[in-house]
């Protein structure tokens, strides 16, 4: 056992079949996958975790009443996190939510053996799940991802969230693959970041899992067609707006949930104008939250762009001032 898993299983609870709290008793049994959930960036100062940062981000997402949290994602830069740093950062946010706020954990890999191992070590912190995309780069067959998917869940209690997102995987999970790991009851849902409006929708119709839009651009498009939710990074600011965008189209105020977006959507193009998670960072550094850092070969936004995105802000703030007035 190397070092890194060496420190998981002396720092891990003992993996129990219990409840996270009265608002998700028997999640495990009945999981709920909706609502608007925050993928979290992850702080950096002079290379390093912040974790104190982390700690003051994570519980301003949970005093909001945020759905869910997803840690060591894309956004949370999980490629640049070594086995002992992202059990930090899941420790860390454990210890602001107590488990009454769910936790997806990302799982990122290649090699279908070492992503067991890594998930059995990380299913004994007790997450709510995992979000798993296909394998990046090798681009396997539907049979291959549906085998891979099938050993993941066999070898963990937690459940599983699979993510499509064939423009960074290479690979698209396909309708009838989706539909056959559906029957697996690990599998809870779906994160479709296709990009693909049609394919967002088709996925809601037929896929039988419950659809997260991962595509923030199509929050409101999802949402209206039967989306439970969303997973945005781009909620990270005006996390209020999101939560109520959420709630409008639950409540079927459709030209109220598009009117809520239209505020909203300006910003989030520009979030995502530079690779994610470099304009959020820019903003969430910009109102003092954490440093501008990420970690290579990620970059910082570029100074044009940040200051679009301070701009954008402040006019998406008056607005807000002057219809509150």
């Amino acid at each position: 056992m190397d070092g890194d898993s060496a420190r998981l299983v002396s720092h891990a609870p003992e993996k129990m079949k219990v409840s996270h709290s009265v608002a998700f008793e028997n999640i495990k049994d009945k999981p709920v996958l909706e609502g608007i959930w925050v993928p979290l960036v992850t702080p950096f100062k002079h290379g390093e975790l912040d974790l104190q940062a982390l700690k003051n981000l994570t519980q301003r997402m949970v005093n909001h009443g945020v759905h869910g949290l997803v840690v060591c994602s894309t956004t949370g830069e999980m490629g640049s996190l070594s086995l002992d740093e992202q059990l930090q950062v899941i420790q860390t946010v454990q210890q602001v939510t107590h488990q009454k706020t769910p936790l997806l954990i990302g799982l990122l890999g290649t090699d279908t053996r070492a992503m067991v191992h890594q998930a059995k070590l990380l299913d004994t912190l007790n997450p709510f799940g995992f979000l798993i995309a296909p394998p990046p780069f090798i681009r396997p067959s539907q049979a291959g991802l549906f085998a891979h998917f099938t050993a993941l869940a066999d070898a963990v209690s937690s459940n599983i969230v699979l993510y499509n997102i064939p423009g960074r995987a290479g690979v698209a999970l396909a309708l009838e693959t989706l539909q056959r790991l559906a029957e697996n009851p690990t599998f809870i849902g779906i994160k479709e970041s296709s990009g693909d409006v049609e394919t967002l929708r088709r996925t809601i119709k037929a896929s039988n899992l419950p659809v997260m839009c991962g595509d923030d651009s199509l929050i409101v498009d999802g949402l209206l067609h039967g989306a439970t939710g969303a997973i945005a990074a781009s909620a990270h600011i005006h996390t209020e707006m999101f939560l109520n965008l959420y709630a409008l189209a639950k409540s079927k105020r459709h030209q109220d949930a598009s009117e809520q977006f239209s505020k909203l959507e300006m910003l989030i193009r520009l979030l995502f104008q530079e690779p994610n998670p470099a304009p959020v960072k820019a903003l969430l550094a910009y109102q003092g939250l954490i440093s501008n850092e990420l970690r290579l070969p990620l970059t910082t936004a570029t100074h044009c762009l940040s200051e679009q995105l301070i701009q954008t802000l402040h006019q998406l703030e008056t607005a807000l001032a002057q219809a509150a007035a």
